[in-house]
């Protein structure tokens, strides 16, 4: 592996990482403040209140199983970790470069696949190379959700 395939793999890695954050801190966020609304709207006489019931049990069955906001933590120390080797990029010779990031890897979240050709396509701009990955609209979309459509 070269020191260009390192970098763009740095870059992408440290891309993919932010997304997957965003995208699940926006997610947790958003069943929380749900769940709150919901919580709040017991008091409102003109309301179902089994629906309400169900509605609020089932978001906090997801927000248990799924753990949004501890995956969005342990992306967000990935993010940190990539983006300081961005920033020691210049001053690390290539073997230096390759310990750290198999390092960083050890770590690493496991983000959907749905940010993966985003990520790419972000680590292709910002790097300055062609990329003729086109997403479709189900990808722009998520993409668009984690904060960065390319």
């Amino acid at each position: 592996m070269t020191r260009d395939d390192m970098i763009f793999d740095v870059n992408y890695s440290f891309h993919l990482e932010k997304m997957y954050f965003t995208v699940l801190t926006r997610i947790d966020k958003a069943i929380t403040m749900l769940l709150i609304v919901l919580g709040f709207s017991v008091f409102a006489p003109f309301m179902n209140l089994f629906l309400f019931g169900v509605t609020v049990a089932f978001l906090s069955v997801i927000q248990l199983v799924y753990q949004f906001g501890q995956a969005a933590g342990l992306s967000k120390e990935q993010m940190r970790q990539y983006r300081r080797l961005l920033v020691e990029l210049s001053s690390l010779t290539d073997e230096e470069l390759r310990e750290k990031y198999i390092k960083i890897q050890d770590a690493d979240s496991i983000p959907w696949q749905s940010l993966q050709e985003a990520a790419f396509k972000r680590t292709c701009i910002s790097l300055g190379r062609n990329c003729e990955i086109n997403l479709s609209l189900r990808k722009r979309v998520i993409a668009w959700i984690a904060g960065d459509m390319p």
